[in-house]
């Protein structure tokens, strides 16, 4: 189930930032421990959303500011001095949830998956391992989606 979960999940991505937010973006399958710790420090943001109904996950995005910041000027066609921190934690909240939505559209499932409401998170990078990450690199920056099932 997590392989075909995370391939979906990459083409959600690639589909949603490029589409709706204007970002290529390139995925990073194996990274040394010192490159995602400098990932990981530019992290500033977090938002989860939890999944039920015929299977149960648990999706973190881990993003920073700078890409948070990009995105939401795109999308809100705000100037950077409009974007409030409402603004942004919407965004955040839209962005997982078009990307959970697209993905979980595409899995074969006896019954249609629940979301719930996305929420925003303290910053807590500690425990992101890469086997159940998926490392996703755009012009403004990296972010991280986890999946725990």
């Amino acid at each position: 189930m997590m392989k075909t979960l995370m391939t979906a999940m990459k083409a959600s991505i690639s589909e949603v930032l490029e589409k709706m937010f204007y970002l290529p973006v390139e995925f990073k399958e194996s990274l040394s421990s010192d490159n995602m710790e400098l990932i990981k420090n530019d992290i500033t943001k977090v938002c989860r959303l939890k999944v039920t109904g015929s299977f149960s996950a648990v999706f973190l995005l881990f993003i920073p500011d700078t890409l948070l910041l990009e995105m939401t000027q795109n999308f809100m066609g705000e100037a950077e001095e409009n974007c409030t921190e409402e603004y942004l934690n919407g965004t955040l909240k839209e962005v997982l949830n078009m990307i959970i939505g697209n993905a979980l559209k595409t899995l074969k499932t006896s019954k249609p998956p629940s979301l719930d409401i996305p929420e925003i998170l303290n910053k807590d990078v500690k425990n992101i391992q890469p086997d159940s990450s998926i490392i996703a690199e755009t012009t403004d920056g990296t972010m991280i989606m986890k999946i725990e099932l």
